[in-house]
């Protein structure tokens, strides 16, 4: 029988020390001293330092340049010209009155990994774990896991011991409601449901469950009030995701598309480096392809909409188990806990999906 997983305290402790150690580090200047490099590096008083692609795209937004036409600017123009046109932008946008921007750098990569007008909309690492602390104590929920990565970017599943149900019919499912808390420079903190499947105890992240509540800083006291405000309601549910048995039955009843099982299989592939031979216990893609080709089919020239019209023998419901058990399980490759939280996070964007690619084919007399 599968048992209810919990980290400890101690182990709690530690993650916490750990997220607050990478916690990016926030520093204001002036956006005269700033000049664009290049794509990858900005040049700062004189010192060249490395920033990664959402820095130069918050930088590019900042000045006033839309990401689109920066990308046709360059195909036009080329990369210099276009950096002089951010650079360009960068004078008149300070010439306006904005004047700073606030800087943020990774402690672990030394480089820029974000950029904001206002230093007010990051919530720090040590003020999302004190708020994260006190709501898993309101609600008396247990920690099932607790991520960081080398962005400071924080994931803390739990879910509550008292609030688990099951599906009528289905002896061997099980679930317990619960919460996920997360803090990441794009989208500051954020609540979602998480679903804890207590069958082999793999763990589902339901952001597009249209439930996700984010905050983008605590200066706003009517955002904070609705935030909270939402995060009571869903605990007044415990923490049951709306139409999640409806979403469940649907996952199981419908066959996966060739497209959907090859998106699920190169993502556990992406992030944890195995060769695809090895991934077949989980998603089936490369059997399911060759079964194809035996019967004459050749997958290799479709296209994505003849992929997404191709059905397989492996249902939605199976292809998601096949992520989260991935994710939640040690299968001996080498996979950090931030990834596997991002593969639960895209188990659960394919259960809510509004139509799977299959459901709506329809048996024809022609």
């Amino acid at each position: 029988m599968p048992k209810y997983t919990t980290i400890s305290q101690s182990e709690y402790d530690r993650m916490s020390d750990l997220a607050i150690k990478n916690q990016p580090i926030r520093k204001q200047v002036a956006l005269r001293d700033l000049e664009v490099a290049s794509d990858s590096v900005l040049k700062y008083q004189g010192r060249f330092i490395g920033m990664s692609s959402q820095a130069f795209k918050d930088i590019c937004k900042i000045v006033g340049l839309p990401v689109q036409f920066n990308n046709t600017f360059k195909e036009n123009f080329g990369e210099k010209a276009r950096q002089q046109l951010i650079n360009r932008l960068k004078v008149a946008t300070a010439g306006k009155g904005n004047t700073s921007v606030s800087l943020v750098l990774s402690p672990e990569t030394k480089t820029i990994i974000g950029a904001r007008k206002d230093s007010s909309d990051l919530i720090s690492n040590k003020t999302f774990l004190d708020n994260t602390t006190s709501l898993i104590d309101q609600y008396g929920l247990e920690v099932n896991s607790f991520s960081t990565n080398s962005e400071g970017g924080v994931v803390i599943n739990a879910s509550s011991p008292t609030n688990h149900w099951g599906l009528k019919g289905l002896k061997d499912e099980e679930f317990f409601g619960g919460v996920t808390f997360t803090n990441t420079l794009k989208n500051g903190f954020e609540v979602s449901p998480y679903i804890h499947r207590l069958i082999c105890a793999n763990g589902m992240i339901g952001k597009s469950f249209e439930e996700t509540m984010k905050l983008g800083s605590f200066d706003n006291p009517n955002k904070s009030a609705e935030f909270f405000s939402q995060l009571n309601q869903m605990a007044e549910r415990g923490f049951r995701p709306h139409l999640f048995e409806e979403k469940v039955r649907k996952a199981m009843e419908t066959p996966s598309s060739l497209a959907e099982m090859g998106e699920a299989y190169e993502l556990i592939r992406g992030l944890s480096g195995a060769d695809y031979k090895d991934l077949e216990s989980w998603i089936p893609y490369q059997g399911t392809r060759k079964r194809f080709h035996d019967a004459g089919i050749d997958t290799i020239p479709m296209n994505p909409e003849q992929r997404k019209g191709a059905k397989t023998g492996t249902s939605i419901w199976d292809v998601i188990n096949g992520i989260t058990h991935f994710a939640t399980h040690d299968n001996g490759f080498k996979l950090d806990d931030y990834d596997r939280r991002r593969m639960q996070v895209e188990a659960g964007k394919l259960l809510t999906k509004k139509t799977y690619d299959i459901h709506n084919l329809v048996p024809s007399p022609f």
